[in-house]
């Protein structure tokens, strides 16, 4: 707390920050997310599978190469063939066209590049392909149907089960409507091949479902392990971030408090340097044993420290938490030590407790840090005050804490202004114990601090103060 800004009366609220968890990618992404590699995550079996996943396009052209040289091959001599009168279907007039063998070979170029792109626009490609059946089909050489297979498969694997299913009945609807267009007769022939072709599309369409379901449920795995990762490192961030707050305000109170103190004697010893020797070689002395303790303070305080790896993961220091002196904290037994120096400083302090101190060692800290600022900030800012008094209850319920001044209002003559820093930490610090803190003017002259640590109310039956030597 500064009390060069005492009339702020309360302060803006941080925003609160959320973690935001991004969705997980399609199952047409990559396999691997970006940072996989920092997940140290076990490779996956099988060399040739996973050469052939990192080069996918050399895969889906080798499988559209074996489609295209066998199938261009044959239009291409039965279109030459047709040119000079030779007739491949016999009586088929139609079939033994060179416009329909050229007709063939375009249809071929077709189904070879949307093979090329199975994996970009799978639907695209089921359509093309169920529409070249009924123009491609040839039952003696069995390749119009491999296409197909492979457009399911890329269907189910990148796209969905239901868009599989759904092609796999339009595939073997148009492949038995080609048998009929082209020997509506051989009825037999058209059940058999229908049956056949269908239940090569069915299995199809079965592996691909499976391998599919297995690829999103890797992808899966893969994104929840890069969120927890990611959820680790903003959570080891967070808690150095807060750490770093809390050694702040440490630094803080110890700092503040000891030049605050320091710079008050040294005044007060320069002014009774020539009129009072005694007095302004008694003030050198209580500086250097507040500096001392200062120092003390701040080693212990910096000792603990945390230093980070380049990753920014916090690590504590073995050389530090050696060198880092095993001293306690500061408590209410140490109240009256560190009040004394602020008497010795010129700040006229009266102590009045109540009750018996709590056992816990935190809220003991609590207690002295808020004494401790609110006598800082009234030896800084309280100008020609009378009388400063500490008053503290100890409850079963919580602990009272009053500081009040009835120094002049700073705001007609402060000699230095604040961060408000004190009060933000001040009110840190309660709020972690579900107190509260109020600070604001004491009538027409002075100010007061209040701070209630705990969650009950001020009993009715407390004990009677007792009144320390001023």
């Amino acid at each position: 707390m500064d009390r060069g800004r005492r009339h702020a009366r309360s302060h803006p609220a941080l925003p609160e920050g959320r973690l935001t968890i991004p969705a997980f990618p399609s199952s047409a992404s990559t396999a691997r997310p970006v940072d996989a590699e920092d997940l140290q995550l076990p490779k996956p079996p099988g060399f040739i599978r996973s050469w052939l996943a990192r080069h996918p396009w050399l895969l889906d052209g080798f499988i559209a190469g074996g489609y295209a040289v066998p199938m261009a091959s044959v239009s291409f001599i039965a279109f030459v063939a047709s040119l000079f009168g030779s007739q491949p279907f016999g009586a088929d007039l139609l079939r033994s066209s060179p416009a329909y063998w050229l007709l063939v070979f375009y249809v071929t170029c077709a189904v070879t590049v949307a093979l090329l792109f199975r994996r970009h626009v799978p639907v695209i490609t089921a359509s093309i392909i169920a529409g070249s059946l009924l123009v491609s089909t040839m039952s003696s050489l069995q390749l119009d149907g491999v296409p197909m297979m492979f457009a399911l498969y890329a269907l189910a694997v990148y796209r969905s089960s239901r868009s599989a299913w759904l092609f796999t009945a339009i595939g073997a609807g148009a492949g038995c409507l080609s048998l009929v267009i082209a020997n509506p007769a051989d009825l037999a022939g058209i059940i058999g091949y229908t049956v056949l072709f269908s239940l090569l599309l069915v299995i199809s369409t079965l592996v691909g479902i499976t391998f599919g379901n297995r690829r999103r449920y890797i992808v899966a795995l893969l994104d929840r392990a890069e969120q927890l990762a990611r959820e680790r490192d903003q959570r080891a961030q967070l808690a150095a971030a807060a750490e770093r707050a809390r050694i702040a305000r440490e630094m803080h109170d110890i700092v503040a408090h000891s030049l605050t103190v320091i710079v008050a004697l040294s005044d007060g010893a320069e002014a009774s340097i020539d009129r009072s020797p005694e007095s302004a070689r008694e003030a050198v002395r209580q500086t250097g044993i507040t500096a001392r303790r200062a120092l003390t303070d701040m080693r212990r305080s910096l000792g603990v420290l945390t230093e980070s790896t380049d990753d920014g993961t916090p690590t504590t220091s073995p050389e530090r938490a050696v060198a880092a002196p095993l001293t306690p904290q500061p408590g209410v037994a140490d109240l009256a030590e560190m009040i004394e120096s602020y008497r010795v400083a010129g700040l006229p302090v009266r102590y009045t407790t109540a009750g018996e101190p709590p056992a816990d060692p935190v809220l003991q800290l609590t207690v002295f840090r808020v004494v401790q600022e609110a006598l800082t900030n009234a030896l800084r800012y309280a100008l020609q005050p009378g009388k400063v008094d500490v008053v503290i209850g100890y409850r079963p319920d919580g602990v009272d804490v009053e500081i009040v001044d009835d120094g002049v209002d700073p705001a007609r003559g402060a000699r230095s202004t604040g961060s408000g820093r004190g009060l933000i930490g001040m009110r840190e610090r309660v709020a972690l114990h579900g107190g509260a803190v109020t600070a604001g003017p004491a009538g027409s002259r002075g100010w007061r601090v209040r701070a209630h640590l705990g969650a009950g109310e001020s009993s009715a039956t407390d004990p009677r103060p007792e009144e320390t030597t001023p």
